[in-house]
């Protein structure tokens, strides 16, 4: 019984040291900031695949009126994401029923974005929170159907930018946003939502 008692004493002891150990790695610190662009990794990938998307998105118009196209189609959507391996489809749905979609081909890397806002918020004991972003981009040329078509001709870029707060150890549930942005010579839109992965 001594020898048993004494085995899940050590026990408890490593887990108790494996979580300080944890907590201490993943801690951030003062006037951080990482800006990189990294060959995209098996465990940011397997964190992108953890993040789910809320059903609502929107295109942000600004001070600007939507774009003609988007007149009957509306600026609030309906939103759907399906994935592979390979890309990402998101498919919107209009105020009117009618239905588009861009598809992003992933990349082969990630850009990478991490700092210290320097808030004044107290942290927690493991440093402040993070502002981060990681960014996809890949071509769009032929990446849009419906009201999307006109705005990814030759030239145009697609970028998924996912954002969110957190500490050293990133994971998917410190992002709690997304955007797509379409750029090039066809023209500028931003699109935006929630991410209902993320830690709340």
């Amino acid at each position: 019984m001594r020898y048993l008692t004494s085995i899940v004493a050590a026990l408890v002891a490593l887990c108790l040291l494996s979580d300080a150990a944890l907590a201490w790695a993943c801690c951030s610190n003062r006037g951080y900031r990482y800006v990189a662009v990294e060959q995209i990794s098996e465990p940011r990938l397997r964190e992108i695949a953890n993040m789910t998307f809320d059903s609502e998105a929107a295109l942000a118009t600004g001070e600007a009126d939507a774009p003609d196209e988007f007149r009957e189609f509306g600026t609030k959507f309906a939103l759907a994401v399906e994935r592979t391996e390979k890309q990402l489809v998101f498919s919107f749905r209009g105020e009117a029923g009618s239905l588009a979609t861009l598809t992003l081909a992933m990349p082969g890397t990630i850009s990478i974005f991490q700092v210290d806002p320097r808030s004044g918020v107290p942290d927690d004991g493991l440093g402040p929170l993070l502002y981060k972003e990681w960014q996809l981009t890949s071509n769009a040329g032929g990446a849009g159907t419906g009201v999307f078509r006109s705005f990814t001709g030759p030239g145009q870029m697609l970028s998924l930018i996912l954002h969110g707060r957190g500490h050293g150890c990133t994971e998917a549930g410190h992002f709690t946003d997304w955007t797509l942005l379409l750029d090039g010579p066809s023209g500028h839109l931003t699109l935006y939502g929630a991410l209902t992965s993320a830690f709340r």
